[in-house]
């Protein structure tokens, strides 16, 4: 009498295999990362010369999951959790965030497009950004990451809308609820950005505008306090607003990849400090080439061109090369170098006083106190 119960049990598991491998095939989740280190040499860092390991000198240093659920009709429910680290320490990133880089969970559509909510990347980092030499590294990219196109800040509490891509355009929009009751502006943030691609022709431009008006610079926005190029750069809360502007272009033809960038930055104190009493506004230029002299060998030169204006006034005329070697698909070894002058003056640590600016490659360490900075990068990625 067992047998036939067996029989059918066994008919059971095997008519529901198909739907089993169906649903599998349906839903996903993924783990990813980057691992990136090297070896940097500073002339100048603190009236000192600096050699220590650093990484996320090419990649970023993070491990994430993301997933998708499919609902059927050509809707999907996903997610990502991304998680940023200190690879030389094991610390965590973003303020010490668990998931700093990106939380987010929403819907998409094929026709449609995508909807996100959660702590999340603005529009113009993920529709400008890509065009721009800051893909070579942080030392290809604006001193102290005045207009964020090194990604140093993020938006938290955030509702995004993307696009489908249509007829080559694609745009997002983006809105950060400040949660403040009695004020829907109060510690908002806000972006959006429009991009086109034709053939081997991109274009894109967007803004973010972010409110740091809560207490001590709470905001749906983090704080960039990268180096002395940006106000308020140490233990001092930045108390106000940054409206940043981007526009860049890029052209990809064989194993070549030219591209130019524009940005308007203005930080506003909502505050009241000494030196800092105005808006300061960081225009920027930048045109960067890269080729790819075999398959497994790229080279890259990039120029930068920041100029602060407001209370206080600076000029920084930035240069970068690096050259990669590409071990597998995954893993790559890469050289940097660059090169950094500065003229005009800058903020003190405080916001209290006007100092001299010095020299600053990109979004990399602290300032120089002279006005020239050098630095050289030996360094290695991988991706999972």
């Amino acid at each position: 009498m067992e047998t036939p119960i067996k029989f059918r049990s066994i008919a059971v598991v095997l008519a529901t295999l198909p739907l089993a491998s169906l649903a599998q095939a349906q839903n996903s989740v993924t783990l990813y990362g980057e691992l990136d280190d090297g070896i940097a040499y500073y002339n100048n860092v603190g009236q000192h010369s600096l050699v220590e390991m650093q990484g996320a000198d090419l990649t970023a240093n993070k491990w994430g999951l993301k997933g998708n659920e499919d609902l059927g009709g050509g809707n999907k429910a996903i997610f990502t959790l991304e998680n940023g680290f200190n690879i030389n320490n094991g610390k965590l990133s973003q303020g010490g965030r668990e998931f700093g880089k990106k939380a987010f969970v929403g819907l998409a559509n094929s026709r449609l497009g995508t909807i996100t909510l959660g702590r999340q990347l603005d529009s113009t980092v993920d529709l400008v950004q890509p065009l721009t030499a800051d893909v070579y590294g942080p030392a290809f990219t604006t001193p102290g990451d005045a207009d964020n196109n090194d990604n140093s800040f993020r938006l938290q509490n955030a509702v995004k809308y993307e696009s489908p891509l249509l007829a080559g355009f694609q745009f997002e929009v983006m809105y950060g609820l400040g949660g403040v009751a009695g004020s829907l502006a109060s510690q908002s943030s806000s972006s959006a950005a429009l991009s086109y691609k034709q053939g081997g022709f991109s274009v894109a431009a967007g803004y973010v505008f972010a409110r740091n008006d809560g207490p001590g610079g709470a905001s749906t926005a983090d704080e960039t306090q990268n180096s002395a190029v940006t106000p308020l750069y140490g233990s001092t809360a930045f108390v106000g607003s940054r409206m940043i502007v981007h526009a860049a272009a890029q052209y990809e033809r064989g194993g070549l990849t030219a591209n130019i960038r524009y940005s308007n930055a203005q930080w506003k104190p909502y505050g009241t400090y000494a030196a800092f009493n105005r808006t300061e506004t960081f225009n920027t230029a930048a045109a960067s080439l890269g080729y790819f002299i075999t398959p497994a060998t790229e080279v890259n030169v990039g120029y930068t061109f920041t100029k602060s204006s407001g209370a206080s006034s600076a000029t920084y005329n930035n240069v970068a090369a690096g050259f990669q070697y590409l071990l597998s698909k995954r893993t790559t070894l890469y050289t940097v170098a660059a090169y950094s002058h500065a003229s005009g003056t800058t903020f003190s640590q405080d916001g209290e006083s006007i100092v001299p600016a010095g020299g600053t490659v990109g979004d990399l360490a602290s300032s120089s106190s002279t006005p020239s900075q050098v630095v050289l990068i030996f360094g290695v990625t991988t991706k999972f």
